[in-house]
């Protein structure tokens, strides 16, 4: 297995958000990942540094009014400040939760090179690669960042692998709240499969898309399937829906696997609304580690640290 990790998420520092008409303290910090590269590297995993790719490869899935606008609101930002979205549409940005600091672009720059590192190992024949890396990425789309999320590394990884084989790809997205950038990106696409197991957005983040009834358009019909639960589900529940999605997956037979890997599902997590405990990950690796394709663990949410730790230890264990 190959680890990426690339230190320049540090430059990212969000400070608040705007949630429910108040300012509140921004999970997305340093620490949430930084808890699990000591995990990891405690219990003898090796963690590779990446080398950097070079920024065109955003543009198969980003828009570059988006990427530019971005790299320059990025540049404009002094340290210890942040700018939030004034005008929906034309700041793109789609909430008041994903500020824009000095140090988001050349973060999210970094981690777009980190999973295309683990991607570069797979096709060296390499099993299994995690990138380890934020902030996440899958709640960003075409032309919009949003919940925290600035260039979405699933997609961009997809694509990669694409150019070089032609191959056909499966997402399953494990993250608590669904991935609605990484199935705009795919809705219409019939070479990528998009899983999602999360909260039902009738009544969690982000509420506009993640309903079983999205199945994909045209061409990309029947290769959308959502999997929406209630909040406060515990393993045994979580475990069969992730059984019937790992069937469709299957049934698809993926030449790569991709999962965005969200640790916020854990009950001691205070973003996400899910009850699975510790080992509830080693069975969750176990059950993918049972897809016989090459997989890309590409880290996406988790906000408790210490939660975090474990259940990424866990389910890399259980996977390995």
């Amino acid at each position: 297995m190959k680890i990426y990790y690339d230190r320049r998420h540090l430059f990212h520092l969000p400070m608040k958000e705007l949630d429910n008409g108040e300012w509140i303290e921004n999970p997305e910090k340093p620490e949430r990942i930084e808890t699990i590269r000591s995990a990891l590297e405690g219990n003898g995993f090796v963690i590779n540094e990446p080398r950097d790719y070079h920024v065109s490869h955003i543009f198969a899935v980003h828009t570059p009014e988006y990427v530019e606008w971005l790299k320059q609101k990025s540049m404009t930002v002094s340290p210890k400040r942040e700018y939030f979205p004034e005008v929906f549409g034309y700041d793109k940005l789609f909430d008041t939760g994903t500020p824009v600091t000095t140090g988001c672009y050349i973060a999210s720059l970094a981690g777009v090179s980190t999973v295309l590192n683990c991607v570069d190992s797979l096709l060296e024949d390499e099993a299994v690669a995690y990138a380890l890396c934020r902030p996440p990425g899958h709640h960003a789309g075409v032309a919009t960042g949003g919940g925290y999320c600035y260039f979405n590394n699933a997609a961009i990884a997809t694509k990669y692998y694409q150019k070089h084989t032609r191959g056909f790809v499966a997402i399953l997205d494990l993250d608590f709240h669904h991935g609605n950038g990484t199935q705009e990106i795919f809705y219409y696409d019939d070479t990528v499969l998009y899983v999602s197991i999360h909260g039902d957005p009738r009544f969690f983040y982000p509420w506009i898309s993640g309903n079983s009834w999205e199945i994909g358009e045209d061409s990309g019909e029947g290769f959308n399937v959502n999997f929406p639960l209630d909040g406060g589900i515990e393993g045994p529940e979580y475990i069969r829906t992730l059984t019937k999605a790992l069937q469709e997956i299957n049934d698809f037979s993926p030449d790569l696997l991709v999962v965005s890997l969200g640790t916020d599902t854990h009950a001691a997590d205070g973003v996400g609304h899910f009850g699975l405990i510790d080992s509830d990950f080693s069975m969750i690796g176990k059950l993918v580690g049972e897809i016989e394709t090459p997989k890309l663990i590409i880290q996406e949410g988790g906000y408790n640290p210490q939660a975090n730790a474990v259940s990424v230890l866990n389910f890399i264990k259980a996977l390995k």
